[in-house]
């Protein structure tokens, strides 16, 4: 325990003196951070508002002219043994020439002598089925039933959705493996001017018999307290302007910023890996 001590007070000592290039890291890594921290918000939040557009999305099911009501019955029973489906609205001709009426301002029956308009199932289907693949799946099962006439659905809606979630998870992956990857080699190049600049003590300390563990040590808590202090540097940044954005500034932006005290956490361990990794990385090239 002693030893360990000693060795996180030295650490310690090595960020003190490092200065510069010590103070470089922190707000390397706390930039680093607060972008990422800012875009996965940014990337839940869009992904959050394209999942309830996708829970809006309904199938439309018409059924030929000539099914009678117990063939209807016998399909709506069949809908519901699907376990895809979530929620299922039948809409008789008689709904469906209210729904033209105040769709449309004008009834049915004074344009033409009669109601042409067809009985018709609009279907919910379950989050996990709303993508394009399950959608065509179903419609083609569904269309194979001799009591459909057609079966509509919005593919263009379907595809433009998901090309956009596909862009925002691969942008988020790629600067948040960008800035990773610059956060671990500012640290272990401040870790490196720290190394070179004690190099007559660290030949010192191996002359008198420490072992390469116990030199190492303290270079690695050194870029360790750099991830984590640049981590609540960051945090205490987002934490202002989230208070900012959800107390003055949503009146304006109409967009309330939310985020758990794990979120918080997330990022500190985020600092942490990053000075840790930096300097290990730092550590294997010079010692």
């Amino acid at each position: 325990m002693t030893i360990f001590w000693f060795l996180f007070k030295e650490g310690f000592k090595g960020l003190l003196r490092s200065k510069y290039s010590g103070a470089f890291s922190i707000i390397i890594i706390a930039v680093s951070i607060i972008m990422v921290g800012f875009g996965y918000v940014i990337a839940r939040d869009t992904l959050f508002a394209v999942g309830n557009i996708r829970s809006q999305f309904d199938v439309d099911i018409f059924i030929v002219a000539t099914a009678g009501p117990q063939d209807i019955e016998d399909f709506h029973q069949k809908l519901r043994s699907m376990n895809e489906i979530d929620q299922i609205l039948y809409i008789s001709p008689e709904m469906a020439a209210e729904k033209f009426k105040k769709e449309f301002g004008e009834d049915i029956f004074d344009i033409l002598d009669y109601n042409p308009l067809p009985p018709s199932f609009t279907i919910s289907l379950k989050s996990i089925y709303r993508n394009l693949m399950s959608v065509e799946a179903i419609a083609s099962i569904l269309q194979r039933d001799s009591i459909v006439d057609e079966v509509k659905y919005r593919k263009n809606f379907l595809i433009i959705l998901e090309k956009y979630q596909r862009v925002i998870l691969v942008v988020v992956l790629v600067v948040f493996a960008v800035l990773t990857i610059i956060s671990i080699i500012l640290t272990s190049n401040s870790i490196k001017m720290t190394i070179f600049a004690r190099r007559d003590i660290i030949s010192t300390l191996k002359l008198i018999g420490a072992t390469n563990r116990f030199v190492k040590m303290p270079f690695v808590i050194e870029g360790t307290l750099e991830g984590g202090l640049g981590a609540l540097l960051a945090g205490l940044i987002i934490y202002g302007v989230i208070y900012v954005q959800n107390n003055y500034l949503q009146s304006f932006f109409d967009y309330r910023l939310n985020v758990s005290l794990r979120y918080y956490i997330a990022l500190f361990v985020l600092g942490l890996f990053l000075g840790w990794v930096g300097s290990r990385r730092a550590i294997r090239r010079f010692l």
